[in-house]
């Protein structure tokens, strides 16, 4: 029969004690690594919100307010990935800036201008091609042969109400350039002669006389439409050019009082 001394039973204790303190060693690795992967989960849950594309209305915001005009936008469609970055915030607000209607467009305003009708040729002025020039009115008309004014402008004629005498004259002489017999310092361009004065010097149309001593013009275009000259019709330079080339010598001359 054996007998069992106390070293063995030592012994045997120590191998009993070695074998639990292993078992706990590995039941506690165990449920650290359970621990740790429960933990792992949650966490992943998390980051799935974020970074590995739950769906999510793209007028979603942090504080879970929503926009209403992009929820039918997205309803039924594919998830939308929202990225937690400045530039992805700043696309967000686009897109919704592009959702909301657009500015109405700029209002345009029609001005309508009233052009006055053409000045028409006095009555009892002729008929045919002519020089129309009423006295009256300082202003000139010239007339086609079928009776359209061709051109309408302001004159300065004479002070003196009797020159020239109203009547029917005709173009009878013309010279580029002329000069005043009672003053040869005042000159003029583009003379037209279609009768005389009571002393005998000429009347006809012409540009605005100018002082050569000065250079300046004795009077001024915005001054045209008043009685000025002592006897001649005074043209502005653009109107007096046009009548030289309109009025040949035979052109009628029609004054009216």
């Amino acid at each position: 029969m054996a007998v069992t001394t106390n070293s063995d039973h030592v012994a045997g204790t120590r191998v009993a004690w070695g074998i639990w303190i292993a078992l706990l060693a590995v039941m506690a690795a165990v449920g650290s690594a359970m621990f740790a992967a429960g933990g792992g989960a949650a966490s992943g849950d998390r980051v799935t919100g974020v970074a590995t594309g739950v769906a999510m209305s793209p007028g979603a915001t942090g504080d879970g307010a929503a926009c209403s005009c992009c929820e039918d936008a997205v309803s039924g469609g594919p998830p939308i990935h929202t990225p937690a970055t400045a530039d992805a915030t700043a696309e967000r607000l686009g897109e919704r800036l592009q959702l909301t209607d657009p500015p109405p467009a700029p209002t345009t305003t029609t001005t309508t201008t009233t052009v006055p009708p053409p000045v028409q040729v006095p009555a009892n002025s002729g008929k045919g091609r002519r020089i129309v020039y009423s006295k009256a009115d300082q202003r000139v008309w010239l007339v086609t042969g079928n009776e359209v004014v061709e051109r309408t402008y302001l004159v300065s004629g004479s002070r003196s109400p009797n020159l020239p005498t109203p009547g029917e004259y005709e173009v009878f002489s013309r010279s580029e350039t002329s000069f005043s017999l009672a003053d040869p310092d005042i000159v003029w361009r583009f003379m037209v002669r279609f009768t005389t004065g009571p002393a005998g010097d000429n009347i006809g149309f012409h540009e605005i006389p100018v002082d050569q001593n000065t250079g300046d013009p004795v009077q001024s275009e915005a001054e045209l439409g008043r009685p000025r000259s002592a006897g001649c019709v005074r043209q502005a330079t653009d109107d007096a050019i046009y009548l030289w080339g309109w009025a040949p010598i035979g052109t009628r001359v029609v004054v009216l009082p």
